[in-house]
């Protein structure tokens, strides 16, 4: 890693247009990888996590070259960041998971008319586990500069970006369920926005308890 001092100067902590073109291009792959993979299909996931693999390598470019240190980055850094999002994003996927058999074994689904799966398999808590952890990454990469002062205000606020990912792409492009899945009943958006809301509050507040606590295992900056 290049020795970039951690002075909180203006033209230090400045994003370059070719971080930002690579961040934006590893964001498209890693959005085109997780809707292959929701496809199920053999070419799918082949095919998914070559995009992701792609997309993880372009985003490792576009963030490696930024100043880093506890000066610019606070109390926690990249690193850091990453992985209580990798960890707060797969925990987020599992709690999501949970609410939306709840929502349907309480029949909640069913008197709205919302045609959204219920009975998830071991399998599907695994994909959604994973489903997470991509969009965990995501939240601790962006941590910093999302707006909110609270983890509920990041939280909250970044969980739009599935929410449009799914309503926007994987409803109407890869199921063929119509813009906001109106297909699956004219109330599926506000479930949609609802999960991904609660989900991102898992998330974000993982990456806030390592950030405040001395118990968290990757809480100390990793440069002084």
């Amino acid at each position: 890693m290049s020795e970039q001092a951690a002075e909180p100067t203006a033209g230090r902590t400045r994003v370059s247009t070719t971080a930002v073109a690579l961040g934006v291009v590893g964001i498209a792959a890693a959005l085109g990888g997780i809707g292959l993979l929701d496809l199920g299909t053999r070419l799918g996931v082949e095919g998914g996590i070559l995009l992701l693999v792609g997309a993880l390598a372009l985003l490792a470019v576009a963030l490696g070259g930024r100043p880093y240190g506890p000066a610019v980055e606070g109390s926690l850094d990249l690193s850091s960041r990453l992985g209580l999002g990798l960890l707060g994003g797969a925990l987020a996927g599992l709690v999501h998971g949970v609410l939306t058999v709840v929502a349907g074994s309480i029949g909640l689904t069913l008197l709205l008319g919302v045609g959204i799966d219920v009975e998830l398999s071991a399998g599907q808590y695994l994909f959604r586990a994973l489903y997470g952890s991509v969009w965990g990454l995501a939240l601790g990469a962006l941590y910093p500069v999302i707006p909110g002062d609270e983890f509920a205000g990041k939280g909250t606020t970044f969980s739009l970006l599935p929410s449009m990912y799914t309503l926007f792409v994987v409803y109407p492009v890869f199921l063929g369920l119509g813009l906001l899945g109106v297909r699956q009943g004219f109330l599926t958006f506000p479930f949609v926005l609802l999960g991904n809301a609660i989900a991102g509050l898992v998330a974000a507040w993982v990456i806030s308890w390592g950030a405040e606590t001395d118990l968290a295992p990757v809480s100390d900056p990793l440069v002084e």
